[in-house]
Protein backbone atom coordinates (compact mmCIF):
# COMPACT_ATOMS: atom_id res chain seq x y z
CA UNK A 1 0.00 0.00 0.00
CA UNK A 2 2.98 2.66 1.03
CA UNK A 3 4.44 1.68 -2.28
CA UNK A 4 1.15 2.73 -4.19
CA UNK A 5 1.03 5.90 -2.30
CA UNK A 6 4.35 7.01 -3.31
CA UNK A 7 3.98 5.67 -6.55
CA UNK A 8 0.41 7.70 -7.19
CA UNK A 9 1.96 10.79 -5.44
CA UNK A 10 5.20 10.75 -7.82
CA UNK A 11 2.98 10.87 -10.78
CA UNK A 12 0.47 12.99 -9.08
CA UNK A 13 0.86 15.64 -11.92
CA UNK A 14 1.48 13.37 -14.89
CA UNK A 15 -2.41 11.14 -13.91
CA UNK A 16 -3.83 15.07 -13.45
CA UNK A 17 -2.29 16.27 -16.71
CA UNK A 18 -3.61 13.02 -18.28
CA UNK A 19 -6.99 13.22 -16.75
CA UNK A 20 -6.51 16.73 -18.42
CA UNK A 21 -6.25 15.90 -22.01
CA UNK A 22 -9.11 13.28 -21.90
CA UNK A 23 -11.33 16.18 -20.66
CA UNK A 24 -10.28 18.18 -23.54
CA UNK A 25 -10.69 15.44 -26.12
CA UNK A 26 -14.38 14.27 -24.89
CA UNK A 27 -15.42 18.54 -24.47
CA UNK A 28 -14.04 20.08 -27.30
CA UNK A 29 -11.57 18.62 -29.57
CA UNK A 30 -14.07 15.39 -29.78
CA UNK A 31 -13.15 11.51 -29.89
CA UNK A 32 -12.92 9.51 -33.26
CA UNK A 33 -14.63 6.31 -34.04
CA UNK A 34 -11.57 4.53 -35.47
CA UNK A 35 -8.35 5.16 -33.44
CA UNK A 36 -6.71 2.72 -35.91
CA UNK A 37 -7.47 4.62 -38.75
CA UNK A 38 -5.96 4.12 -42.11
CA UNK A 39 -2.53 4.24 -43.91
CA UNK A 40 0.32 4.84 -41.56
CA UNK A 41 -1.58 4.20 -38.22
CA UNK A 42 -3.27 0.76 -39.87
CA UNK A 43 -0.25 -0.22 -41.52
CA UNK A 44 1.86 -0.13 -38.01
CA UNK A 45 -0.90 -1.60 -35.80
CA UNK A 46 -1.95 -4.31 -38.43
CA UNK A 47 1.12 -6.47 -36.64
CA UNK A 48 -1.34 -7.69 -34.38
CA UNK A 49 -4.27 -8.77 -35.90
CA UNK A 50 -2.08 -10.61 -38.17
CA UNK A 51 -0.07 -12.39 -36.23
CA UNK A 52 -2.74 -13.06 -33.58
CA UNK A 53 -6.48 -13.29 -35.18
CA UNK A 54 -5.49 -14.03 -39.12
CA UNK A 55 -2.91 -16.12 -38.58
CA UNK A 56 -1.22 -14.48 -42.39
CA UNK A 57 2.11 -13.12 -40.99
CA UNK A 58 3.81 -16.19 -42.34
CA UNK A 59 4.09 -15.92 -45.94
CA UNK A 60 7.62 -16.44 -46.82
CA UNK A 61 6.42 -19.37 -48.78
CA UNK A 62 3.36 -18.08 -50.34
CA UNK A 63 3.99 -15.76 -53.43
CA UNK A 64 1.24 -13.18 -53.97
CA UNK A 65 -0.01 -14.76 -56.59
CA UNK A 66 -1.64 -16.77 -54.50
CA UNK A 67 -4.69 -14.76 -54.28
CA UNK A 68 -6.52 -16.24 -51.38
CA UNK A 69 -3.53 -15.63 -48.83
CA UNK A 70 -3.68 -12.27 -49.78
CA UNK A 71 -7.34 -11.16 -50.21
CA UNK A 72 -7.01 -9.26 -47.10
CA UNK A 73 -3.88 -7.77 -46.74
CA UNK A 74 -4.04 -6.48 -50.42
CA UNK A 75 -7.12 -3.83 -48.82
CA UNK A 76 -5.02 -2.71 -46.51
CA UNK A 77 -2.96 0.72 -47.30
CA UNK A 78 0.85 0.07 -46.51
CA UNK A 79 1.60 -3.72 -47.58
CA UNK A 80 4.11 -3.41 -50.61
CA UNK A 81 5.80 -5.50 -53.21
CA UNK A 82 8.87 -7.10 -52.37
CA UNK A 83 10.29 -10.03 -54.81
CA UNK A 84 7.61 -12.63 -54.48
CA UNK A 85 5.87 -11.53 -51.51
CA UNK A 86 3.94 -8.78 -49.71
CA UNK A 87 5.27 -7.43 -46.75
CA UNK A 88 4.39 -4.55 -44.46
CA UNK A 89 6.81 -1.45 -44.87
CA UNK A 90 5.90 -0.25 -41.38
CA UNK A 91 8.13 -1.08 -38.57
CA UNK A 92 6.81 -3.68 -35.90
CA UNK A 93 8.21 -1.22 -32.36
CA UNK A 94 4.72 0.31 -32.59
CA UNK A 95 2.90 -2.87 -32.42
CA UNK A 96 5.50 -4.55 -29.64
CA UNK A 97 4.27 -1.56 -27.45
CA UNK A 98 0.55 -1.75 -28.82
CA UNK A 99 0.61 -5.68 -27.61
CA UNK A 100 -0.59 -5.62 -24.02
CA UNK A 101 -3.71 -3.45 -24.74
CA UNK A 102 -4.95 -5.49 -27.48
CA UNK A 103 -4.44 -8.71 -25.12
CA UNK A 104 -6.67 -6.94 -23.02
CA UNK A 105 -9.36 -6.08 -25.97
CA UNK A 106 -8.49 -9.84 -27.36
CA UNK A 107 -8.92 -11.63 -24.36
CA UNK A 108 -12.19 -9.85 -23.16
CA UNK A 109 -13.68 -10.00 -26.94
CA UNK A 110 -16.17 -13.10 -27.24
CA UNK A 111 -14.78 -14.93 -30.25
CA UNK A 112 -17.48 -17.51 -30.40
CA UNK A 113 -19.95 -16.95 -33.64
CA UNK A 114 -18.00 -13.38 -34.38
CA UNK A 115 -16.10 -12.13 -37.28
CA UNK A 116 -13.44 -10.69 -35.33
CA UNK A 117 -10.83 -9.23 -37.12
CA UNK A 118 -9.23 -6.77 -34.60
CA UNK A 119 -10.43 -3.73 -35.93
CA UNK A 120 -13.66 -3.87 -34.13
CA UNK A 121 -14.86 -0.82 -31.44
CA UNK A 122 -12.97 -2.72 -28.57
CA UNK A 123 -10.00 -2.61 -30.29
CA UNK A 124 -9.68 1.11 -31.34
CA UNK A 125 -10.44 1.99 -28.08
CA UNK A 126 -7.20 -0.23 -26.91
CA UNK A 127 -5.17 1.73 -29.22
CA UNK A 128 -6.14 4.75 -27.73
CA UNK A 129 -5.23 3.83 -23.89
CA UNK A 130 -2.20 2.15 -25.28
CA UNK A 131 -1.32 6.56 -26.62
CA UNK A 132 -2.90 7.74 -23.15
CA UNK A 133 -0.28 5.24 -21.47
CA UNK A 134 2.66 5.89 -23.34
CA UNK A 135 1.87 9.42 -22.90
CA UNK A 136 1.68 9.82 -19.51
CA UNK A 137 5.25 7.68 -19.43
CA UNK A 138 6.85 10.01 -21.53
CA UNK A 139 6.13 13.55 -19.65
CA UNK A 140 7.01 11.00 -16.39
CA UNK A 141 10.34 10.88 -18.41
CA UNK A 142 10.74 14.46 -19.44
CA UNK A 143 10.17 15.21 -16.04
CA UNK A 144 13.01 13.26 -14.56
CA UNK A 145 15.19 14.63 -17.61
CA UNK A 146 14.57 18.24 -16.03
CA UNK A 147 14.82 17.37 -12.76
CA UNK A 148 18.48 16.81 -13.94
CA UNK A 149 18.74 19.69 -15.02
CA UNK A 150 17.67 20.97 -11.44
CA UNK A 151 14.62 22.79 -13.39
CA UNK A 152 12.39 24.70 -10.66
CA UNK A 153 9.02 22.45 -10.33
CA UNK A 154 6.18 24.64 -11.94
CA UNK A 155 8.70 25.25 -14.85
CA UNK A 156 8.53 21.39 -15.07
CA UNK A 157 4.95 20.99 -15.06
CA UNK A 158 4.53 23.98 -17.59
CA UNK A 159 6.69 22.34 -20.30
CA UNK A 160 4.89 19.01 -20.00
CA UNK A 161 1.64 21.21 -20.31
CA UNK A 162 3.26 22.82 -23.61
CA UNK A 163 4.30 19.45 -24.50
CA UNK A 164 0.35 17.34 -24.43
CA UNK A 165 -1.36 20.22 -25.10
CA UNK A 166 0.92 22.51 -27.40
CA UNK A 167 2.01 20.66 -29.75
CA UNK A 168 1.08 18.09 -32.57
CA UNK A 169 1.01 15.21 -29.42
CA UNK A 170 -2.62 16.78 -28.65
CA UNK A 171 -3.72 15.43 -32.18
CA UNK A 172 -1.41 12.18 -32.06
CA UNK A 173 -2.58 10.62 -29.27
CA UNK A 174 -6.31 10.71 -30.00
CA UNK A 175 -7.09 11.03 -33.63
CA UNK A 176 -4.02 9.02 -35.11
CA UNK A 177 -3.09 7.32 -31.88
CA UNK A 178 -1.80 3.96 -33.83
CA UNK A 179 1.01 6.18 -35.37
CA UNK A 180 4.57 5.69 -33.84
CA UNK A 181 5.14 9.51 -32.60
CA UNK A 182 3.88 9.04 -28.71
CA UNK A 183 5.34 5.68 -28.90
CA UNK A 184 8.77 7.35 -29.94
CA UNK A 185 8.16 9.90 -27.89
CA UNK A 186 8.12 7.47 -24.57
CA UNK A 187 11.28 5.74 -26.13
CA UNK A 188 13.47 8.48 -27.11
CA UNK A 189 12.66 10.59 -23.35
CA UNK A 190 13.66 7.51 -21.61
CA UNK A 191 16.63 6.90 -23.29
CA UNK A 192 17.73 10.72 -23.01
CA UNK A 193 16.96 10.26 -19.66
CA UNK A 194 19.30 7.04 -18.82
CA UNK A 195 21.99 8.83 -21.19
CA UNK A 196 21.77 11.73 -19.59
CA UNK A 197 22.37 9.44 -16.08
CA UNK A 198 24.87 7.59 -17.76
CA UNK A 199 26.93 11.19 -19.08
CA UNK A 200 26.65 12.18 -15.49
CA UNK A 201 28.14 9.75 -13.78
CA UNK A 202 29.43 6.71 -15.82
CA UNK A 203 27.78 3.20 -14.11
CA UNK A 204 26.56 0.13 -15.72
CA UNK A 205 22.89 0.27 -15.19
CA UNK A 206 22.60 3.59 -16.27
CA UNK A 207 24.13 2.24 -20.14
CA UNK A 208 22.36 -0.92 -20.04
CA UNK A 209 18.86 0.95 -19.42
CA UNK A 210 19.90 3.63 -22.24
CA UNK A 211 20.88 0.80 -24.59
CA UNK A 212 17.23 -0.84 -24.11
CA UNK A 213 15.43 2.37 -24.94
CA UNK A 214 18.01 2.84 -27.85
CA UNK A 215 17.24 -0.27 -29.08
CA UNK A 216 12.93 -0.01 -28.89
CA UNK A 217 13.50 3.35 -30.17
CA UNK A 218 14.97 1.99 -33.78
CA UNK A 219 12.29 -0.96 -33.22
CA UNK A 220 9.67 1.72 -33.44
CA UNK A 221 11.35 3.66 -36.50
CA UNK A 222 14.64 3.42 -38.32
CA UNK A 223 15.22 6.53 -38.51
CA UNK A 224 14.64 7.61 -34.98
CA UNK A 225 18.17 6.29 -34.52
CA UNK A 226 19.16 10.03 -35.65
CA UNK A 227 18.49 10.55 -31.72
CA UNK A 228 22.18 9.47 -31.26
CA UNK A 229 23.68 12.71 -32.78
CA UNK A 230 22.21 14.57 -30.00
CA UNK A 231 24.64 12.39 -27.57
CA UNK A 232 27.32 15.36 -27.33
CA UNK A 233 23.98 17.58 -26.43
CA UNK A 234 22.55 15.38 -23.95
CA UNK A 235 26.35 14.86 -22.37
CA UNK A 236 26.40 18.44 -21.31
CA UNK A 237 29.79 19.41 -21.88
CA UNK A 238 32.67 17.97 -23.73
CA UNK A 239 34.42 16.58 -20.78
CA UNK A 240 31.31 14.40 -19.66
CA UNK A 241 31.24 13.58 -23.29
CA UNK A 242 34.56 12.20 -23.64
CA UNK A 243 34.36 10.42 -20.34
CA UNK A 244 31.51 8.50 -21.35
CA UNK A 245 33.01 7.16 -23.85
CA UNK A 246 36.79 6.24 -22.46
CA UNK A 247 34.58 4.26 -20.10
CA UNK A 248 33.32 2.09 -22.65
CA UNK A 249 36.74 1.85 -24.39
CA UNK A 250 37.71 0.53 -21.00
CA UNK A 251 35.30 -1.06 -19.72
CA UNK A 252 35.03 -2.90 -23.28
CA UNK A 253 32.62 -5.59 -22.30
CA UNK A 254 29.65 -3.15 -20.98
CA UNK A 255 29.86 -1.64 -24.59
CA UNK A 256 29.16 -5.82 -26.43
CA UNK A 257 26.68 -6.22 -23.41
CA UNK A 258 24.96 -3.06 -24.79
CA UNK A 259 25.57 -3.59 -28.41
CA UNK A 260 24.02 -7.05 -28.01
CA UNK A 261 20.98 -5.92 -25.78
CA UNK A 262 20.67 -3.13 -29.10
CA UNK A 263 20.75 -6.07 -31.58
CA UNK A 264 18.37 -8.63 -30.26
CA UNK A 265 15.45 -5.92 -30.00
CA UNK A 266 16.14 -4.50 -33.49
CA UNK A 267 16.21 -8.40 -34.48
CA UNK A 268 12.37 -8.47 -34.00
CA UNK A 269 11.96 -5.97 -36.68
CA UNK A 270 14.20 -8.92 -38.67
CA UNK A 271 12.34 -11.66 -37.85
CA UNK A 272 8.95 -10.38 -38.99
CA UNK A 273 10.72 -9.18 -42.10
CA UNK A 274 11.62 -12.67 -42.50
CA UNK A 275 7.97 -14.25 -42.07
CA UNK A 276 6.62 -12.22 -44.45
CA UNK A 277 9.30 -12.60 -47.24
CA UNK A 278 12.30 -15.09 -46.19
CA UNK A 279 14.79 -12.37 -45.82
CA UNK A 280 16.08 -10.89 -42.48
CA UNK A 281 17.44 -7.46 -43.99
CA UNK A 282 15.64 -5.19 -46.26
CA UNK A 283 14.30 -2.07 -47.17
CA UNK A 284 10.91 -1.68 -46.62
CA UNK A 285 10.57 1.76 -47.88
CA UNK A 286 11.38 0.05 -51.48
CA UNK A 287 10.91 3.33 -53.82
CA UNK A 288 10.44 5.88 -50.98
CA UNK A 289 13.92 7.43 -50.07
CA UNK A 290 15.79 10.62 -49.40
CA UNK A 291 17.10 13.15 -52.40
CA UNK A 292 19.71 15.02 -50.37
CA UNK A 293 20.63 17.11 -53.42
CA UNK A 294 16.82 19.13 -52.62
CA UNK A 295 16.16 19.23 -49.14
CA UNK A 296 12.95 21.17 -48.33
CA UNK A 297 13.97 23.23 -45.68
CA UNK A 298 12.22 26.65 -45.91
CA UNK A 299 8.90 24.39 -46.57
CA UNK A 300 9.42 22.21 -43.59
CA UNK A 301 9.63 24.66 -40.94
CA UNK A 302 7.73 27.88 -42.41
CA UNK A 303 5.13 26.31 -45.21
CA UNK A 304 1.36 26.82 -44.54
CA UNK A 305 0.70 23.45 -45.68
CA UNK A 306 2.71 21.43 -43.37
CA UNK A 307 5.19 23.64 -41.91
CA UNK A 308 7.02 23.09 -38.33
CA UNK A 309 6.82 26.37 -36.60
CA UNK A 310 3.43 27.22 -38.14
CA UNK A 311 1.54 24.24 -37.04
CA UNK A 312 3.67 24.07 -33.86
CA UNK A 313 4.89 27.77 -33.04
CA UNK A 314 5.83 26.20 -29.09
CA UNK A 315 8.92 25.42 -30.99
CA UNK A 316 9.96 28.96 -32.49
CA UNK A 317 9.14 30.42 -29.32
CA UNK A 318 11.58 27.34 -27.95
CA UNK A 319 14.87 28.59 -29.98
CA UNK A 320 14.71 31.68 -27.82
CA UNK A 321 16.41 29.32 -25.29
CA UNK A 322 19.30 28.37 -27.83
CA UNK A 323 19.15 31.86 -28.13
CA UNK A 324 19.58 32.75 -24.61
CA UNK A 325 22.65 29.92 -23.92
CA UNK A 326 24.56 31.74 -26.88
CA UNK A 327 24.02 35.08 -24.95
CA UNK A 328 25.26 33.59 -22.02
CA UNK A 329 28.54 32.16 -23.95
CA UNK A 330 27.90 28.22 -23.36
CA UNK A 331 28.49 27.78 -26.83
CA UNK A 332 29.17 23.56 -25.99
CA UNK A 333 25.30 23.31 -25.52
CA UNK A 334 23.87 25.97 -28.13
CA UNK A 335 26.42 24.32 -30.83
CA UNK A 336 25.81 21.03 -30.03
CA UNK A 337 22.18 21.11 -30.19
CA UNK A 338 22.35 23.70 -33.11
CA UNK A 339 24.01 20.71 -34.77
CA UNK A 340 22.18 18.03 -33.86
CA UNK A 341 18.81 20.46 -34.89
CA UNK A 342 20.62 21.58 -38.18
CA UNK A 343 21.24 17.80 -38.91
CA UNK A 344 17.97 16.79 -38.57
CA UNK A 345 16.24 18.92 -40.40
CA UNK A 346 18.32 18.51 -43.31
CA UNK A 347 17.00 14.68 -43.29
CA UNK A 348 13.97 15.17 -42.83
CA UNK A 349 13.45 17.64 -45.55
CA UNK A 350 15.31 15.81 -47.80
CA UNK A 351 12.56 12.75 -47.94
CA UNK A 352 11.05 12.41 -51.11
CA UNK A 353 7.84 13.91 -49.46
CA UNK A 354 8.44 16.70 -47.38
CA UNK A 355 5.35 16.84 -46.00
CA UNK A 356 4.84 13.28 -44.94
CA UNK A 357 1.50 12.62 -46.64
CA UNK A 358 -1.92 13.43 -44.78
CA UNK A 359 -1.44 14.38 -41.37
CA UNK A 360 -1.72 17.33 -38.42
CA UNK A 361 1.60 19.13 -38.46
CA UNK A 362 5.25 18.03 -38.96
CA UNK A 363 4.49 14.76 -36.96
CA UNK A 364 8.44 13.36 -37.54
CA UNK A 365 9.57 15.80 -35.29
CA UNK A 366 7.31 14.64 -32.39
CA UNK A 367 9.95 12.53 -31.02
CA UNK A 368 12.71 15.16 -30.57
CA UNK A 369 10.11 17.45 -28.68
CA UNK A 370 12.28 16.86 -25.29
CA UNK A 371 15.24 18.13 -27.02
CA UNK A 372 13.42 21.06 -27.84
CA UNK A 373 12.78 22.23 -24.96
CA UNK A 374 15.50 21.69 -22.38
CA UNK A 375 17.18 24.75 -23.62
CA UNK A 376 13.98 26.82 -22.93
CA UNK A 377 13.41 25.05 -19.62
CA UNK A 378 17.14 26.01 -18.74
CA UNK A 379 16.33 29.29 -19.70
CA UNK A 380 13.00 29.62 -17.87
CA UNK A 381 14.95 28.74 -14.63
CA UNK A 382 17.29 31.18 -14.75
CA UNK A 383 15.81 34.12 -16.14
CA UNK A 384 14.59 36.83 -13.93
CA UNK A 385 10.90 36.64 -12.74
CA UNK A 386 9.48 39.18 -14.95
CA UNK A 387 10.75 38.23 -17.94
CA UNK A 388 10.04 34.47 -16.70
CA UNK A 389 6.75 35.33 -16.40
CA UNK A 390 5.99 37.32 -19.57
CA UNK A 391 7.74 34.09 -22.19
CA UNK A 392 5.96 31.86 -20.28
CA UNK A 393 2.38 33.87 -21.21
CA UNK A 394 3.28 33.91 -24.75
CA UNK A 395 4.17 30.54 -24.63
CA UNK A 396 0.65 29.65 -23.32
CA UNK A 397 -1.17 31.31 -26.05
CA UNK A 398 0.25 28.30 -28.18
CA UNK A 399 -1.73 26.00 -25.96
CA UNK A 400 -5.42 27.05 -27.26
CA UNK A 401 -4.02 27.49 -30.46
CA UNK A 402 -2.82 24.34 -30.90
CA UNK A 403 -6.15 22.91 -29.31
CA UNK A 404 -8.30 24.90 -31.76
CA UNK A 405 -6.54 23.39 -34.90
CA UNK A 406 -6.11 20.18 -33.36
CA UNK A 407 -10.24 21.00 -33.78
CA UNK A 408 -10.66 22.31 -37.11
CA UNK A 409 -8.07 19.25 -38.42
CA UNK A 410 -10.51 16.66 -37.06
CA UNK A 411 -13.19 18.70 -38.37
CA UNK A 412 -12.73 18.96 -41.83
CA UNK A 413 -11.99 22.64 -41.17
CA UNK A 414 -8.03 22.80 -42.19
CA UNK A 415 -7.38 20.79 -45.22
CA UNK A 416 -5.36 17.30 -44.68
CA UNK A 417 -2.66 17.99 -47.55
CA UNK A 418 -3.74 21.27 -49.75
CA UNK A 419 -3.00 23.95 -46.75
CA UNK A 420 -2.15 27.36 -48.35
CA UNK A 421 -1.74 30.90 -46.61
CA UNK A 422 -5.01 32.10 -48.21
CA UNK A 423 -6.76 29.10 -46.44
CA UNK A 424 -4.82 29.12 -43.53
CA UNK A 425 -5.96 33.01 -42.68
CA UNK A 426 -9.44 32.32 -44.06
CA UNK A 427 -10.19 29.59 -41.28
CA UNK A 428 -7.57 31.16 -38.89
CA UNK A 429 -9.60 30.11 -35.22
CA UNK A 430 -13.01 29.40 -36.91
CA UNK A 431 -14.81 26.63 -35.32
CA UNK A 432 -18.35 27.30 -36.52
CA UNK A 433 -20.02 23.98 -38.21
CA UNK A 434 -19.95 26.34 -41.64
CA UNK A 435 -16.33 26.52 -42.02
CA UNK A 436 -16.29 22.70 -42.31
CA UNK A 437 -15.27 21.61 -45.73
CA UNK A 438 -14.80 24.65 -46.56
CA UNK A 439 -11.00 24.85 -47.77
CA UNK A 440 -11.58 21.12 -48.85
CA UNK A 441 -14.27 22.60 -51.99
CA UNK A 442 -12.42 20.92 -54.66
CA UNK A 443 -11.46 23.08 -58.03
CA UNK A 444 -13.45 22.86 -61.15
CA UNK A 445 -12.15 22.06 -64.42
CA UNK A 446 -14.40 23.46 -66.92
CA UNK A 447 -12.35 21.57 -70.05
CA UNK A 448 -12.82 18.50 -67.98
CA UNK A 449 -16.71 18.56 -68.48
CA UNK A 450 -19.86 18.93 -70.92
CA UNK A 451 -22.52 21.11 -69.90
CA UNK A 452 -25.68 18.25 -70.63
CA UNK A 453 -28.77 21.21 -69.45
CA UNK A 454 -28.60 24.67 -67.62
CA UNK A 455 -32.45 25.66 -65.88
CA UNK A 456 -32.10 29.25 -64.56
CA UNK A 457 -34.12 29.71 -61.55
CA UNK A 458 -33.36 33.30 -61.12
CA UNK A 459 -34.04 34.79 -57.16
CA UNK A 460 -34.55 32.51 -54.46
CA UNK A 461 -36.15 34.75 -51.39
CA UNK A 462 -36.44 32.69 -47.74
CA UNK A 463 -38.02 34.02 -44.36
CA UNK A 464 -35.68 33.49 -41.46
CA UNK A 465 -35.66 29.90 -39.87
CA UNK A 466 -38.02 28.71 -43.08
CA UNK A 467 -36.57 26.07 -45.37
CA UNK A 468 -37.54 26.53 -49.34
CA UNK A 469 -37.48 23.89 -51.23
CA UNK A 470 -37.70 24.06 -55.58
CA UNK A 471 -38.19 21.45 -57.64
CA UNK A 472 -35.28 21.49 -60.60
CA UNK A 473 -35.91 18.93 -63.08
CA UNK A 474 -37.02 15.28 -63.63
CA UNK A 475 -34.77 12.55 -65.14
CA UNK A 476 -36.42 12.66 -68.04
CA UNK A 477 -36.34 16.54 -68.95
CA UNK A 478 -32.40 16.01 -69.28
CA UNK A 479 -30.81 14.35 -71.83
CA UNK A 480 -28.41 12.53 -71.45
CA UNK A 481 -29.64 11.69 -67.67
CA UNK A 482 -27.56 8.55 -66.96
CA UNK A 483 -24.19 10.57 -68.01
CA UNK A 484 -24.66 13.09 -65.75
CA UNK A 485 -21.66 13.27 -63.01
CA UNK A 486 -22.33 16.41 -61.25
CA UNK A 487 -24.48 19.03 -60.52
CA UNK A 488 -22.92 22.43 -60.69
CA UNK A 489 -25.65 25.33 -58.83
CA UNK A 490 -24.02 28.69 -59.33
CA UNK A 491 -25.69 31.93 -56.84
CA UNK A 492 -25.36 35.47 -56.85
CA UNK A 493 -24.84 36.30 -53.13
CA UNK A 494 -23.02 38.97 -50.73
CA UNK A 495 -21.88 35.68 -49.01
CA UNK A 496 -21.31 37.45 -45.46
CA UNK A 497 -19.10 35.30 -43.22
CA UNK A 498 -21.90 35.33 -40.88
CA UNK A 499 -24.55 33.99 -42.89
CA UNK A 500 -25.10 29.93 -41.41
CA UNK A 501 -27.45 29.25 -45.13
CA UNK A 502 -27.15 25.66 -45.95
CA UNK A 503 -28.01 24.70 -49.41
CA UNK A 504 -29.35 20.98 -50.26
CA UNK A 505 -29.36 19.43 -53.59
CA UNK A 506 -31.47 16.13 -53.50
CA UNK A 507 -32.12 13.19 -55.69
CA UNK A 508 -35.88 12.29 -54.73
CA UNK A 509 -37.52 9.13 -55.94
CA UNK A 510 -41.14 9.84 -57.35
CA UNK A 511 -42.41 6.80 -56.85
CA UNK A 512 -42.11 6.63 -52.86
CA UNK A 513 -40.52 8.62 -50.10
CA UNK A 514 -37.29 7.19 -50.33
CA UNK A 515 -34.41 9.90 -51.27
CA UNK A 516 -31.24 10.15 -52.13
CA UNK A 517 -28.81 12.65 -50.67
CA UNK A 518 -25.96 14.86 -52.26
CA UNK A 519 -23.85 17.01 -50.40
CA UNK A 520 -25.00 19.37 -47.88
CA UNK A 521 -23.17 22.38 -47.91
CA UNK A 522 -23.20 25.74 -45.92
CA UNK A 523 -23.85 28.91 -48.71
CA UNK A 524 -20.61 30.77 -47.67
CA UNK A 525 -18.64 27.66 -49.09
CA UNK A 526 -20.28 29.14 -52.91
CA UNK A 527 -17.67 31.87 -52.42
CA UNK A 528 -14.77 31.82 -54.63
CA UNK A 529 -13.00 34.81 -54.19
CA UNK A 530 -13.42 35.52 -50.22
CA UNK A 531 -16.36 36.82 -47.86
CA UNK A 532 -18.24 40.08 -47.52
CA UNK A 533 -18.69 41.17 -51.07
CA UNK A 534 -20.87 40.62 -54.38
CA UNK A 535 -20.05 37.37 -56.21
CA UNK A 536 -21.14 34.96 -58.25
CA UNK A 537 -20.71 31.69 -56.33
CA UNK A 538 -20.40 28.10 -57.82
CA UNK A 539 -20.11 24.83 -55.95
CA UNK A 540 -19.95 21.26 -57.54
CA UNK A 541 -22.26 18.60 -55.86
CA UNK A 542 -20.67 15.65 -57.41
CA UNK A 543 -22.87 12.43 -58.16
CA UNK A 544 -20.77 9.71 -57.35
CA UNK A 545 -23.25 7.01 -55.29
CA UNK A 546 -26.01 8.90 -56.81
CA UNK A 547 -28.27 7.35 -59.95
CA UNK A 548 -30.30 9.25 -61.92
CA UNK A 549 -33.27 6.95 -63.94
CA UNK A 550 -36.75 7.82 -65.11
CA UNK A 551 -38.31 7.75 -61.48
CA UNK A 552 -36.14 10.18 -60.26
CA UNK A 553 -36.27 14.16 -59.55
CA UNK A 554 -33.53 16.98 -58.54
CA UNK A 555 -34.49 19.23 -55.65
CA UNK A 556 -32.93 22.41 -54.35
CA UNK A 557 -33.37 23.27 -50.67
CA UNK A 558 -32.75 26.38 -49.64
CA UNK A 559 -32.18 26.68 -45.66
CA UNK A 560 -31.99 29.55 -43.55
CA UNK A 561 -31.32 29.64 -39.91
CA UNK A 562 -31.02 33.63 -38.20
CA UNK A 563 -31.47 35.89 -40.92
CA UNK A 564 -33.32 36.24 -44.47
CA UNK A 565 -32.07 34.90 -47.28
CA UNK A 566 -31.82 36.30 -50.51
CA UNK A 567 -29.84 34.31 -53.74
CA UNK A 568 -30.17 36.24 -56.78
CA UNK A 569 -29.54 34.17 -60.65
CA UNK A 570 -29.79 30.67 -59.88
CA UNK A 571 -28.38 28.19 -61.58
CA UNK A 572 -28.76 24.98 -61.99
CA UNK A 573 -26.62 22.98 -64.98
CA UNK A 574 -25.86 19.14 -64.79
CA UNK A 575 -22.54 18.42 -66.38
CA UNK A 576 -20.48 15.05 -67.79
CA UNK A 577 -17.33 14.71 -67.18
CA UNK A 578 -15.02 13.69 -70.21
CA UNK A 579 -11.56 13.10 -68.54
Amino acid sequence: MRKITFLLKRTSVEIVIIFLYILIVNNFIGNVSSNIGEADGKGYYDYLPSTFIHDDINRKDIPFQVKEKYSRIDSIQGYIEFQDFRINKYPVGTAVLQLPFFGVAYLTTDLEGSNIDGYQPNFQKSIFFAALFYLFLAIFFIKKILEQYEIRRHIIVFIQLLIVFGTSVTHYANVDASYSHIYSLFAISAFIYFALNYFKEPKLKSFILACVFLGLVVLIRQVNILVLLALPFIAGSWPKFKTGFITLKRKYLWFISGFLIVASIIFIQCIFWYLQSGSFILYSYQSEGFDFSSPEIFNLLFSYRRGLFVYTPILFIALSGVIWLLIKKNFYLSITWLLFFSILTYIFSSWWIWTYGAGYGLRVFIEFYPLFLIPFALMLNQISLKWRIGVMALAFLTIPLNIVQCYQYKSFILHWTQMDKEKYWTVFLKTDDRYKGLVWKQKFVPENHVLIKEISLNSIKCSKNKSKIIHVADALDIPDYKKVTSIEVYIDNLYDEQNETQIFVRVKDRRNTKEEKFRRKQLIQFADRGFNKWQTGRYNFYSEGVSLDEFKSIVLEVKPFDSKCNLRNVKVRFLMRTK
